[in-house]
């Protein structure tokens, strides 16, 4: 009888240790989970984008703030453009390409296959529609400035042939093929 009591205390404290190891895992898989959201957020966000960004728990919802939040900051530099501000559009456009970086890495990362490849279908449509003005921007910063709107422009053409070929297929645009902007 004591054998057999060793044997059932052993097989159970077995199975209590492998669930309290599985909950632990889960449990801190989650709370980094929500560190590495955290940290992951692009720099140069001011205090209110940044809590929208933390606030919004559902993939499709957080896609569609950093969009709306990357939108804002390229009217942002196309109104500092045209007042000649080019600190603050300069500033704007390197929220902008962190922001669309975010976003493009965080879709990537979706485990939904459907929503993943509607999130990337409307960043490369968004992309699509910003590249116009990304190129009238590079032609109206001063030379001193012009690098910040030529890093965002070359990150939202990579961002967008990424998220076409992710979409339709790994070689539907090829590296050294331009994009139509039309």
């Amino acid at each position: 009888m004591r054998h057999s009591t060793l044997c059932f205390d052993g097989r159970q404290a077995r199975r209590i240790l492998s669930l309290w190891l599985w909950v632990m895992a889960f449990g801190f898989g989650v709370w980094a989970d929500d560190l590495a959201k955290a940290a992951a957020l692009p720099a140069g966000l001011s205090e209110s984008e940044r809590k929208t960004l933390q606030k919004e728990a559902k993939p499709k919802d957080h896609f569609d703030a950093c969009l709306k939040i990357g939108i804002a900051r390229l009217a942002t530099a196309a109104e500092s453009i045209k007042r000649e501000n080019f600190d603050v559009a300069a500033q704007a456009l390197r929220v902008y390409a962190g922001v669309i970086d975010y976003a493009h890495g965080y879709t990537r990362q979706v485990a939904k296959q459907k929503a993943r490849q509607q999130m990337l279908r409307k960043l490369e449509t968004t992309l699509r529609q910003h590249l116009p003005l990304l190129e009238w921007m590079a032609n109206g910063m001063p030379e001193c400035h012009e690098g910040c709107v030529r890093q965002a422009l070359s990150r939202a053409q990579v961002i967008r042939r990424e998220s076409l070929n992710a979409f339709f297929g790994s070689e539907f645009l090829k590296a050294g093929a331009e994009a139509t902007t039309e």
